[in-house]
């Protein structure tokens, strides 16, 4: 465990001394936080040099089999980097963390493995990754805000199965205040940890995106994920797979443009 974390540490020093000269004044500071289950929460806060204390939070969550580098690697497949440079430019302080059983947090299953046992019926495991990782933001959240405390705006971003603990944490902590959710999946099999099952609660204003072909919610699904939501989401509709298209990025700049006004 020392020498992978040696070894993200290294990688979080070259990514932020490769930021592009708009963001040159940024940097990474690397954390790891005890759970209150003793599990060890690893990941990252970014901001700029001159990032005031009330400035707005931005909590990013990534995907299954990824890591919180997601939203850092430079020209990463679904242009998380992208987004977190957006976010930084806009005056955002960013923190992301490792999901249960991935990234810095080593363990012996793999989180496909939970995954797979789902779908065959027995979804334990998966439940207690998904609903462990959504208490270990609850818990980063309690430590941020402690120290930045005239912090007004938590915005919460996820993609796939950060889009799924996404919609979980907006529902669950009223300290969330906006939600931008790129293909959450449907997860019907899991109703414990649905978004589905926790829509209804999500009161918060919520950009939601979505793919007609994508594998893993239904254009019927998403419909019925809309409907339920406690207030209407905005959306936006790609043709394409679960990997949307670069142009999401500026669907979601744009959006924040909008909430910004």
């Amino acid at each position: 465990m020392k020498q992978t974390m040696i070894k993200i540490f290294a990688l979080l020093l070259a990514i932020t001394a490769a930021t592009t000269p708009s963001l040159a004044e940024t940097y990474v500071q690397q954390f790891g936080y005890d759970a209150p289950d003793g599990n060890r929460i690893t990941g990252f806060i970014y901001q700029a040099q001159d990032t005031p204390k009330d400035a707005p939070l931005a909590v990013l969550m990534h995907g299954l089999m990824g890591s919180s580098l997601y939203w850092l690697a430079d020209d990463n497949r679904m242009q998380g980097d992208d987004v977190s440079a957006d976010l930084i430019a806009r005056g955002y302080r960013v923190l992301a963390l490792d999901a249960r059983h991935h990234g810095a947090r080593i363990v012996d299953v793999k989180p496909i493995e939970h995954v797979l046992k789902a779908r065959k019926g027995d979804s334990a495991d998966y439940e207690a990754m998904i609903l462990k990782t959504v208490d270990d933001y609850q818990f980063a959240l309690d430590k941020v805000l402690a120290k930045y405390a005239d912090t007004q705006r938590v915005l919460v971003v996820g993609y796939s199965m950060g889009a799924q603990t996404g919609v979980l944490l907006a529902a669950r902590d009223p300290r969330v205040t906006h939600l931008v959710t790129m293909v959450p999946p449907a997860v019907r099999n899991v109703p414990a940890v649905s978004p589905l099952t926790f829509a209804p609660k999500v009161t918060v204003p919520w950009f939601l995106l979505m793919a007609e072909k994508d594998q893993y919610s239904t254009p019927e699904q998403n419909t019925e994920l809309v409907a339920a939501a406690g207030r209407a989401p905005e959306t936006r509709t790609f043709d394409s797979k679960h990997v949307l298209p670069a142009s999401y990025v500026s669907a979601v700049e744009a959006w924040l443009d909008q909430i910004s006004d």
